[in-house]
């Protein structure tokens, strides 16, 4: 079993563009999660919770008993792109239950790795199972050969694993690190990224289309059929917690599944930032004629402070704590 007593050691880079900072995953069984998490991939427990939390249940409009357990993880002196696991004591569905690929909502925690190849050895030989084999190919923008494989998580999350090859990045002892990006289906990737390189500053560090076979069979899509990706992040040095807006090309229907990756949900629901100045961010959503819900200070496992919450134009929920 994991250590629960073990905990993260996470000093603050204070700056004004901040990656997500936390991606909320209700899951069945916290125990079980959560030693995946720790035991398979190295992450530490920055925090945990055990019983009703009236601030969150409040933020999340919930009974103040439906949450019974949380638990707070993050990649070893990384302080971004942490996993958010939450037990609900009557949780509905899990959001990507009965998904088609390229339905729309939070779809992939990207997880880093090094020696993909062995990683992925291990895991079929403990009893994971993938979505196909890893497949190899290039990011022409910024010149990068990478590796990349599918694998079902727990509670229907998708969990990718991704190797940059040739990158120095910081990774746990057990050579993984998470979540490096938070992907999401969209129909409109323009106005997508537009929203959040205006409301969180972000940066785009890679934008790219992606065609070919490989993409094609990675994803499931008819011949010809592709993705255009955009990739945005904050000033941290390591890339972690970074929105990876995806728009597939020769998809057929696409449910919206947005509407229904809320809280008591089962899965990867939604993402939380954290700011230094959360007024700044009202007036840019003001702007944007976006409304937002406040909520005040509140006493979260992610720290003490105002916290309000909204949705983007595509529908992702997030959540917004002062620091």
């Amino acid at each position: 079993m994991f250590d629960i007593t073990a905990k993260a050691s996470i000093g603050y880079r204070l700056g004004s563009i901040r990656s997500i900072d936390s991606i909320v995953v209700g899951v069945l069984n916290i125990y079980e999660a959560t030693e995946l998490w720790v035991n398979q991939f190295g992450l530490d427990i920055v925090s945990q919770r055990d019983g009703k939390d009236i601030d969150l249940s409040k933020l999340w409009q919930l009974d103040e008993d439906e949450i019974i357990k949380q638990t707070l993880l993050a990649t070893p002196r990384i302080d971004v792109g942490k996993i958010h696991l939450v037990q609900f004591k009557n949780p509905s569905a899990p959001v990507r239950q009965n998904a088609n690929t390229t339905d729309l909502g939070p779809k992939n925690l990207d997880v880093t790795c090094h020696d993909l190849p062995s990683k992925y050895d291990e895991l079929i030989e403990m009893g994971y199972e993938f979505r196909s084999e890893y497949v190899g190919y290039q990011i022409e923008s910024i010149g990068a050969d990478v590796l990349e494989v599918q694998m079902p998580g727990h509670d229907h999350t998708n969990i990718i694993f991704v190797e940059q090859l040739g990158e120095k990045i910081q990774l746990s002892k057990k050579g993984y690190g998470g979540i490096t990006s938070l992907v999401t289906i969209v129909l409109d990737l323009d106005e997508e990224t537009d929203f959040f390189k205006d409301v969180f500053s972000l940066k785009l560090a890679i934008s790219e289309d992606l065609f070919g076979e490989h993409v094609e069979k990675m994803v499931g899509l008819p011949k010809g059929g592709g993705l255009r990706l955009n990739l945005l992040e904050g000033d941290e040095t390591d890339r972690y917690g970074r929105v990876e807006l995806v728009s597939y090309v020769g998809a057929g229907k696409q449910n919206n599944l947005y509407e229904i990756a809320n809280p008591p949900a089962l899965g990867t629901l939604h993402c939380l930032f954290k700011v230094e100045t959360i007024s700044e961010i009202k007036k840019k959503l003001q702007k944007r004629s976006i409304n937002f819900d406040e909520f005040g200070s509140l006493d979260l496992i992610y720290g003490k402070g105002e916290v309000i919450s909204f949705r983007s134009p595509a529908g992702l929920r997030i959540d917004v704590q002062e620091l």
